[in-house]
């Protein structure tokens, strides 16, 4: 590990660099830029000579190191100040040395840190290359700095941005200023915004202005806080930070403050004020959703939305994948191909319970004959078996992904990523090789990712490969072998095979290829992985109406608000028969979201848009029973034997019953009662176990001894402490267990037969009855014994009922002990009648008084003076 006084010329393992020029670096005074220097760090640095300067960042982390310029006319006497405590350091040397550590501090508390620069004194040189830092951390930005791009390790969403729900009113306001060229102001006291995004930090970016308020709330996780817009103009000013959460999913609320008073936009009158968000920024692996998104299909209900993206070439339908942000989103407005993301609201279900769900937006631009050629226009639709895992890539990664090839042609236009760009007519191609040269196309998620099939649509095809996989990129699995007998050049193939793992790296590694022309190349138009999907889905279009007068129909039903819908006077193919011309399909929403419409079917314009419709099969479980090592099923005949452990798909699809009560009432019948369980599984896929929870019988405790209160004058309360979310009774003996006893509601006391589990429940006493007695002397009489029997039952397997203890609240029989003098009391006479004594330890004492000695005194005082 490098030490002060070492060049570094590159940030060691753990730490990362930033240059010197970083924006969010301030320098105050007379600092000097240099660029195009080869020995600083970027070829930059910059350096003052006046006493006084400073430079001033934040950054968040729990080290960092101050690289710089060592050279005989630079400062010793240079200061650094972290969090107010200040360290000095020395940038003198005999030698001329670039990027050398000056100063390093370890071990700072993990969190946000002030750092300042100071030339302390003289003439000499304080200079600055580099900061390195936590290779997890970051230099910070001050609040207002005006920040036009993300910083690096964040991530920017516009504030038009889908997955950002508003409320009340707003306009849109256009200028070269705002990010994107526009942003939303509020017209409205009941203005919000409310988004939730997944990651452990953000930023809120806004214009400064003097119709702005200063106390913005903002609310993350139910917590509030308040940022201000208030001051002189700036546009995409960082408003808000907050840096530190827990890597999850957090909401989100933005809103007008409650005093706010007139809300929107005067020129002439800065009291009419608004609330302006520009942009958002989040960890740059994190991701904003909308309020009613979710990730997961089960967690869909009427209203919530799921992210897909859908990627298909001019002219066709292509492939779809649900659950996952990939990329930004689909215009409104679609083109012939695409590449991007959208969202599938949910509507409602059908008869059999499937989810019912529309696409939010356009997503092609398409004939309605290409979508029934690939079955989407029909009525059934098209069953979807297989979602793709990488987005059309425009380079050698993204979020999702990074691919890589051994070899390319050329650099300047077949690279591996155009395998994986979306296009059917760019391709990768490796150089020229022999039948037997190796040739890998590589793929690393950046999450694993489970792959059941992919699909190659060769220009220069392989003859033989394998398609492996890996988690660590050294220990490979195969999942598929490759052998084409024959040349297969511009061709379209698809691959599958059993897979349940998910890995992070995959690759198609080619051990042989075919000749082309001469020599032997391995390329691909178009290359993709797909995951199978873990629910039956479909895609078709949406119903429409017959006529203009038909409303019974999807469109009409569902599709009525532009704004969550995105319909932008662009027309949309729908399933339905024009009732006036068999050879026209209906198209809605073109030039007006209620317009019905209708065109010919190998159109493409005007605006023939692709809106599907998702279907999402509903999970009909169905269940087996597990009696030892038999699986088994009931029938009308009684228990039958179908297999042994473990179940199959076909046990569960041939012999599964689709509900449980009819085979409850049997389940004592079956042979190894103390180990059954119930097998839940839907057909084609994994079966699930359902363990049976029994409830205990009722249970009887009575204690082995009596309390003895022998040594008591009085018993003043007798408390029992306990949990009674099931059922518990107490009976109490006095004779030692001859005679059990319980208290009534009347005050009367009625004999209890603990040996009968009925008996004792309908007769003994609650925890309350028992510590309500108040006579208990004369209840226990004589014998001075007391006994107790508890009577416990749960009503359902979640109660827990326990007796904690017995607390006696009781005077007791007095007692003396002899004092013994010198060791409890010292004792004197001050004069004959008076006597005098020193207690020496706690308690209390009785002192008895008699007559004096021989000259007949009597003891009058008893004091507790001093010796």
């Amino acid at each position: 590990m490098a030490t002060v006084g070492d060049q570094l010329t590159a940030p060691e393992t753990g730490w990362k660099r930033y240059d010197n020029t970083y924006p969010s670096i301030s320098y105050n005074g007379t600092w000097a830029k240099r660029t195009g220097y080869a020995g600083s760090y970027e070829f930059t640095d910059t350096y003052t000579s006046t006493a006084g300067d400073t430079a001033t960042f934040y950054f968040v982390g729990t080290k960092i190191r101050i690289i710089s310029f060592c050279w005989n006319n630079f400062t010793a006497d240079a200061k650094i100040t972290i969090d107010g405590v200040a360290h000095t350091f020395s940038e003198r040397s005999t030698s001329n040395t670039p990027q050398v550590i000056v100063f390093e501090k370890m071990g700072l508390p993990e969190g946000k840190h002030r750092v300042e620069l100071k030339l302390n004194s003289g003439t000499d040189y304080l200079g600055i290359d580099a900061i390195d830092i936590d290779d997890t951390g970051s230099i910070e930005f001050p609040i207002g700095f005006q920040l036009t791009a993300p910083a690096q390790g964040w991530k920017r969403y516009d504030d038009s941005d889908p997955s950002i729900k508003y409320f009340g009113t707003f306009v849109r306001e256009s200028n070269v200023g705002f990010y994107g060229g526009a942003s939303n102001y509020a017209t409205s006291a009941d203005f919000k915004i409310q988004f939730n995004f997944i990651g452990t930090k953000i930023r809120i970016i806004g214009n400064l202005y003097q119709n702005k308020f200063p106390n913005v709330p903002i609310t993350i996780d139910g917590v509030t806080e308040t940022f201000s817009q208030y001051g002189d103009l700036k546009f995409q000013a960082l408003q808000y930070e907050k840096i530190g959460l827990e890597n999850k999913m957090h909401t989100v609320e933005i809103t007008v403050p409650s005093y706010a008073g007139s809300i929107g936009f005067d020129p002439n009158n800065m009291n009419v004020k608004n609330i302006q968000i520009d942009a958002i920024d989040i960890d740059d692996y994190g991701k904003t959703l909308h309020p009613d998104e979710v990730i997961d299909v089960k967690d869909l209900t009427v209203g919530k939305r799921i992210r897909f993206n859908y990627l298909a070439p001019a002219g066709a339908f292509g492939s779809i994948s649900i659950g996952k942000e990939m990329l930004g989103l689909l215009p409104n407005a679609p083109a012939t191909s695409a590449n991007g993301d959208g969202y599938f609201i949910m509507y409602g279900t059908n008869h059999k319970g499937d989810k019912l769900l529309m696409a939010d937006r356009n997503i092609q631009n398409i004939s309605w004959d290409a979508l029934n050629t690939a079955g989407i226009a029909s009525g059934s639709g098209l069953p979807i078996k297989s979602l793709h895992t990488i987005p059309g890539l425009s380079g050698y990664s993204s979020a999702v992904c990074k691919v890589s090839a051994s070899t390319e042609y050329d650099k300047a236009s077949y690279h591996a990523w155009k395998a994986f760009d979306g296009s059917e007519t760019t391709y990768w191609t490796s150089t020229a090789g022999t039948e037997t040269t190796e040739e890998i196309l590589k793929i690393e998620y950046s999450t694993p990712t489970r792959i059941t099939s992919y699909f190659l649509y060769a220009i220069y095809s392989p003859k033989k490969w394998v398609f492996e996989a890996s988690n660590d990129g050294t220990a490979w699995d195969i999942l598929h072998n490759g052998n084409e007998v024959s040349s297969w050049h511009g061709l379209k193939k698809t691959f599958s095979f059993k897979n349940d793992k998910a890995y992070t790296q995959y690759r198609i590694r080619v051990s042989e290829r075919y000749v082309w022309n001469g020599l032997y190349y391995v390329g691909f138009y178009t290359a993709q992985l797909f995951t199978s999907s873990d629910r039956e889905i479909t895609l078709r279009l949406p119903t429409g109406g017959v006529n203009a007068s038909d409303k019974d129909n999807e469109w009409d039903k569902y599709i009525t608000d532009d704004r969550i819908w995105n319909n932008v006077n662009h027309g949309s193919w729908t399933s339905t028969t024009d009732q006036s011309n068999s050879k026209a399909r209906v198209i809605r929403g073109y030039n007006g979201l209620t317009n019905w419409t209708s065109g010919s079917t190998e159109l493409t314009t005007p605006s023939r848009g692709f809106r599907p419709a998702l279907l999402i099969e509903s999970i009909n479980n169905r269940f087996l029973v597990q009696d030892g090592t038999d699986v088994k099923t009931y029938t009308s005949s009684g228990w039958e034997t179908v297999g042994t452990t473990p179940p199959t798909d076909d046990m569960f699809i041939n012999k599964g019953m689709l509900d449980l009560s009819t085979c409850a009432p049997y389940l004592k019948d079956l042979i190894d009662k103390s180990n059954i369980k119930i097998l839940v599984s839907k057909p084609k896929r994994e079966p699930t176990i359902a363990h049976l929870t029994g409830i205990p019988v009722p249970r009887i405790v009575k204690m082995k001894n009596d309390i003895s209160f022998l040594s008591t004058s009085k018993i003043n309360s007798l408390t029992l402490s306990g949990t009674e979310k099931g059922v518990l009774r107490i009976a109490i003996t006095t004779d030692s267990g001859t005679t059990w006893e319980s208290k009534q509601k009347d005050g009367s006391w009625t004999t209890v037969d603990v040996t009968n589990p009925i008996d004792f429940k309908a007769k003994a006493m609650t925890i309350d009855d028992f510590n309500s007695i108040q006579n208990w002397d004369e209840k226990i009489g004589q014998s001075r014994n007391l006994r107790c029997a508890f009577y416990f039952e749960q009503s359902s397997s979640a109660d827990e009922t326990s007796l904690d203890s017995l607390t006696m609240d009781v005077d007791l029989l007095d007692s003396w002990d002899m004092a013994m003098p010198g060791v409890d009391y010292k004792y004197g006479y001050n004069r004959n009648t008076n006597l005098r004594v020193l207690l020496l330890s706690d308690g209390d004492y009785k002192i008895n008084v008699g007559s004096g000695g021989s000259s007949g005194s009597t003891i009058t005082e008893v004091d507790g003076g001093t010796f």
